[in-house]
């Protein structure tokens, strides 16, 4: 029998203190929070109608306008726009009238809300706005300005059209089971389905008409438990929302999916996988990170190197999921057109990363986001020049 090491069992132990000392205060907020916005949302809540009708394909699009409506928020609008999708724009911060009056006219609905429980509270307003409207529309998209959209040979969009399932993601997460970072090189790659934590990424979502018509679907919002905490958010919401589609016996997929990575990682050659592992994208994890350097030292063209390599890559998606972890794959040979955010100012090495990969972006899109991102590192970013 493998021995629990000691830090693990040490993290455990505090992770289970802090969960009984927070109990009370997550036993308070999950029974009250709701109903308690509920009440003071016709309030705190704003309505406008845009000039797009609400019908068709509709897409919840929640914006966190904290420097105002950015270029990349209104090329995200714009794109709709070419597809024929009519968005429902969400801001959790106050609009200006000038930001207001640029969004409204690519725009079938804006509702203003307070910062209530993250993304997901924003996505509930609108679902709950939309209310009869659901089984009348053709699919119902769900994004959020945590990701750019980049130019990319073929949109998005067209990729979930063309996909034969009632719920699909962008990208999922919890599908392999993960390992220590130290024990990379055992993790076994098998997907599953199953794990009671697997979910599909909310910043890009697809929902077709057969949910749409299923009146539990409208339930699961008008039930669903808002929270402040994010982790509890992600646990209710992604989590929640995929297992609500898979319990349901609907078909879901990834428009990105990672079930035969392995495969296709192993089929690399020598340089083609040092560049991806030298590229990887690791935000959080310094004893992953540390592993990745470890493993940089040995010869990319022997039987080790390699193998190493490979583990390493599986292991980084397997922890924190291909959207995060492998930019500089996915938008180089699946033509992937999201880029994610936060690593701009989570950690010096993915910052970098991120504003290397994307200095050589092409397209209008991928200039922009390039634009905000050496912004962000300017900004959210700051701190990580500050031994420079």
């Amino acid at each position: 029998m493998k021995k629990i090491p000691l830090w693990k069992l040490k993290r455990e132990i505090l992770r289970l203190g802090r969960t009984i000392w927070n109990l009370p205060g997550i036993a308070w907020e999950y029974l009250s929070l709701r109903p308690r916005y509920d009440r003071s949302a016709p309030h705190s809540r704003k309505i406008h109608h845009g000039a797009k009708p609400l019908t068709g394909e509709v897409a919840i699009y929640l914006i966190f306008p904290a420097q105002g409506v950015l270029p990349s928020h209104m090329h995200m609008l714009e794109h709709l726009e070419t597809q024929d999708i009519n968005p429902v724009v969400v801001s959790n911060l106050p609009l200006s009238q000038a930001d207001m009056d640029r969004i409204l006219p690519l725009s079938a609905m804006v509702i203003e809300r307070p910062n209530v429980g993250y993304d997901f509270g924003g996505y509930r307003d609108a679902v709950l706005q939309l209310g009869d409207r659901l089984p009348t529309l053709e699919r119902l998209y769900i994004l959020n300005d945590s990701v750019w959209m980049i130019d990319a040979p073929r949109s998005w969009f067209d990729d979930v059209r063309a996909k034969d399932a009632d719920f699909c993601g962008a990208t999922s997460n919890y599908g392999i089971k993960r390992c220590d970072a130290r024990d990379f090189r055992e993790l076994v790659w098998e997907y599953t389905i199953e794990h009671p934590n697997f979910h599909y990424a909310s910043y890009a979502l697809a929902i077709g008409p057969d949910i749409l018509r299923d009146p539990g679907f409208l339930r699961y919002w008008k039930r669903f438990r808002l929270s402040n905490d994010k982790k509890r958010t992600v646990r209710r919401g992604e989590i929640g929302l995929t297992q609500w589609v898979h319990k349901n016996g609907y078909k879901h997929t990834a428009t990105c999916p990672v079930t035969g990575l392995d495969a296709e990682i192993a089929a690399l050659g020598d340089d083609e996988l040092d560049a991806l592992t030298r590229n990887l994208v690791i935000p959080e994890s310094p004893r992953l990170l540390a592993m990745r350097d470890e493993v940089l030292q040995s010869d990319p063209h022997t039987p080790e190197g390699r193998s190493d390599r490979i583990q390493i890559v599986l292991a980084t998606v397997s922890g924190q999921a291909i959207g995060y972890a492998m930019p500089y794959y996915t938008t180089r040979r699946r033509g992937f057109q999201f880029l994610k955010k936060s690593p701009l100012w989570l950690s010096r090495d993915s910052s970098d990363k991120m504003l290397e990969l994307m200095s050589g972006l092409d397209g209008p899109l991928g200039r922009q986001a390039a634009q905000e991102a050496r912004d962000l590192r300017a900004t959210r970013g700051a701190a990580l020049d500050a031994g420079d």
